[in-house]
């Protein structure tokens, strides 16, 4: 929404001098409220590719804690870079800052920081913990390349049988993460049970929400008592039906 505002900016101004909205079209007109607009439209781009790479179906806390480091690290290099007046992580702020040269970038300065301050310690409370230091965290993605004496005692026995199990190594650089650690629990039972643990947990409420959106187009002011319970689980499910079968196990029922 607001980079189509941003693109139609002329227009806009446009539409409020003819519906004659003379208050807000000289305050959209204003220097300091077009760079403004610029700054957000690309911080809530950078803010939409961080939502779209949480989503997906086979994603799990791990891979996510990562993008949320990435993003963290990312907010820190923007305050550095802001400090010193470079703008070019924000390419329509740094745009049209390059086409008003005599606009001062103090008060643009301050009003980024501030927002990139606030911001950051708002997205810390909501992600306070984004490190990789847990040992666990690091045998989970990797068992092939941690520190088995930083694990728990009763695990580190175990680690070292899979830490040298050829077969399991040559799964481990094919398969995902979540299928080598259920193929392997039966075998490292203690070890994979601490895996899964980790895996397991929701990482985002992307299922949850396709869930409801399921639900929704399946029950309408026409379906109202429709038992949703096998549609639903087949809307959600993500195995492709094998519609040939289904059918060759039918009998026919030919017209008399």
């Amino acid at each position: 929404m607001l980079s189509r505002l941003y693109e139609l900016r002329d227009e806009v101004e446009i539409f409020l001098q003819k519906q004659k909205q003379d208050k807000l079209y000289e305050a959209f007109r204003e220097e300091d409220f077009q760079l403004l607009l610029a700054y957000l439209v690309d911080f809530f781009e950078a803010i939409n590719n961080l939502n779209m790479k949480l989503q997906g179906r086979n994603s799990n806390i791990i891979a996510h804690s990562d993008v949320i480091r990435a993003f963290t690290e990312k907010i820190n290099l923007w305050k550095r870079k802001v400090q010193v007046g470079n703008f070019s992580s924000f390419s329509h702020l740094n745009e049209l800052l390059s086409e008003k040269r005599n606009t001062e970038q103090y008060d643009v300065t301050k009003e980024v920081l501030s927002h990139l301050h606030s911001f950051a310690e708002e997205f810390m409370h909501y992600f306070p913990d984004v490190s990789m230091e847990n040992s666990l965290w690091t045998l989970v993605q990797n068992p092939f390349n941690t520190d088995v004496e930083l694990l728990l005692e009763s695990l580190q026995e175990e680690a070292i049988d899979l830490k040298c199990d050829p077969s399991a190594k040559r799964d481990f650089e094919t398969m995902k993460l979540e299928e080598f650690w259920v193929k392997y629990l039966p075998m490292y039972p203690k070890v994979g049970e601490e895996a899964l643990r980790v895996i397991l947990p929701f990482s985002s409420t992307y299922l949850c929400e396709a869930g409801f959106s399921a639900l929704v187009v399946l029950k309408t002011k026409q379906r109202n008592r429709l038992d949703v319970e096998n549609d639903l689980r087949c809307a959600l499910s993500s195995f492709n039906p094998r519609i040939s079968d289904l059918v060759r196990k039918k009998q026919q029922h030919p017209s008399h």
